[in-house]
């Protein structure tokens, strides 16, 4: 059984590293993406990835530079659509309040830092790898780049799923490209 990474969230100090791990907050993010979003765009996440460098023993991700996740909101809660990036270099923009102009997204400027600790890759918890929780289908899921349990925090966001939000890699995961997102309810 593959190993998961677990990402346990606690909600950030006044004053803390924008470059941390993070959930919501100010992304900090490459000069060339100032004005690169779409206006119903929300900042979900980025991962400094030194920080689950040790923990990613089968080097699915780089060890350098930040993954993000991104979320298309056009449809409000419902239908969101992942835009997730990587810059293998250090963030140069900090953009304050960049969810704070989206309709019933609005709340979520607060950071959650992560940290993360090995986890079996069956447990149920806000996770990278691993095997998706409650998959009740009979073909195999795709590979697991994270899985997000709104009931696993207190950020209240997506707090109405009983369920999980699934990550799932493109066909070649080193590309980090055709990300797809999954709702899955319990």
């Amino acid at each position: 059984m593959s190993k998961a990474i677990k990402i346990s969230l606690k909600k950030a100090p006044e004053s803390y590293d924008l470059g941390a791990s993070k959930f919501f907050g100010t992304p900090t993010v490459p000069l060339a993406w100032d004005g690169d979003f779409y206006e119903d765009e929300i900042f979900f996440c980025q991962i400094r990835l030194s920080d689950i460098a040790e923990l990613d023993k089968e080097n699915r991700l780089p060890h350098t530079g930040y993954l993000y996740i991104f979320l298309e909101t056009e449809d409000g809660n419902y239908h969101l659509k992942p835009d997730v990036r990587y810059y293998d270099s250090k963030p140069e923009l900090a953009i304050n309040d960049f969810n704070a102009a989206v309709d019933g997204f609005e709340n979520f400027t607060e950071a959650y830092l992560m940290e993360f600790s090995e986890a079996d890759g069956d447990e149920i918890c806000t996770k990278l790898f691993g095997s998706p929780s409650d998959w009740n289908y009979a073909d195999k899921p795709p590979k697991l780049l994270m899985q997000y349990d709104p009931l696993d925090n207190d950020t209240g966001f997506l707090e109405f799923l009983d369920g999980f939000i699934y990550f799932f890699f493109g066909e070649d995961e080193k590309k980090l490209e055709n990300i797809t997102l999954w709702e899955e309810y319990t």
